[in-house]
């Protein structure tokens, strides 16, 4: 079996999380105020590039949004403008518990919502990430502005919550709250920052062979700030398969797995081949919770401890 696979036909969840992740490790393009915004509005009309390199202009504050990211509305949450939010992309908008309870517009194949929903909803704004064009496109033709933010870096999420509180009229606080994240970040990477980088593989998914993540993603990224050193940065892929004699031959010193594809370590070590883990036989495998590291919001923060921790477990005890 050959070290290293091609994307292929893949279930339903795995396609769901492949398409979240990759939708965390496009090229972006700075968004950039054309000026300074106030609470009060007064600098509305406002215009920005989103990181689809499209040019939006908002006339007044958004009240009535819609979310196609689960990540998206977490942040709308966080900075307190739950109650602006009128429609998110589905079942997995479910934190905070109040956005289980929001009316969802994702279409059938979960990859665009429904057109005709996000209209009946009548939104001033619907803020989605990267990818979609056409249906962008659609909307817009209809008169329903789209922003779309996409962070491929832990920095860059910060940056991003700035720009949304930017966009929906609340820059003080964004800008609160990303002092308060960025600052929880740094506590974490200098827990870590005294030793050296252990040798890491992320399991986006199992089937054989296995999902994972490698340069130019937002997971792989986030792995290098928990002190990890991916034994996938030689591939030139985001998301790669691999064989398991791969992963094996890699024999990374800790074995972290997405929530999605395994429910306990123990799964893991009873899979055919997976003995020879070093990693299994040290019980150094770890069940990471997926909304934790695979949404650039502010939990994301939550994510980078939990990851810093099963490499580092001495750093936090």
């Amino acid at each position: 079996m050959s070290r290293y696979h091609r994307p292929a036909a893949a279930p339903a969840a795995i396609l769901a999380l492949v398409l979240l992740l990759a939708a965390c490790g496009k090229g972006k393009t700075p968004a950039g105020p054309a000026g300074p915004v106030s609470h009060s509005g007064r600098a509305f009309p406002l215009t920005l590039t989103d990181d689809d390199g499209v040019r939006v202009t908002l006339r007044t504050i958004p009240t009535r949004i819609v979310t196609f990211a689960p990540a998206n509305t977490e942040i709308l949450f966080a900075l307190g403008l739950g109650k602006r939010v009128v429609g998110v992309s589905g079942t997995y908008d479910n934190f905070p518990p109040a956005a289980k309870k929001i009316e969802p517009i994702g279409g059938s194949t979960g990859v665009e919502p429904n057109l005709e929903k996000v209209v009946s909803l009548r939104p001033d704004l619907l803020l989605a990430t990267s990818g979609g064009e056409d249906w962008k496109k659609r909307l817009r033709g209809l008169g329903i502005p789209v922003f779309s933010v996409n962070a491929t870096s832990l920095p860059d999420v910060f940056h991003d919550i700035d720009t949304i509180g930017q966009i929906t009229g609340v820059p003080q606080r964004a800008a609160q709250l990303t002092r308060a994240l960025s600052g929880r970040a740094r506590s974490i990477e200098d827990r870590v920052g005294a030793d050296r980088p252990v040798t890491c593989f992320y399991e986006v998914y199992f089937q054989p062979p296995v999902y994972s993540v490698g340069p130019g993603s937002f997971v792989f990224d986030l792995l290098k700030h928990a002190g990890c050193d991916p034994v996938t940065s030689s591939l030139h892929h985001q998301y790669p398969q691999l064989s398991v004699e791969a992963v094996v031959q890699d024999d990374p010193q800790v074995y972290l797995v997405d929530s999605l594809s395994a429910s306990s370590p123990s799964a893991v070590a009873k899979r055919p081949g997976f003995d020879a883990l070093s990693a299994v036989r040290d019980h150094r495998v770890v069940v990471i919770d997926s909304d934790l590291v695979t949404r650039p919001g502010p939990r994301i923060v939550g994510g980078l401890r939990e990851l810093a921790a099963a490499l580092h477990p001495a750093a936090f005890r």
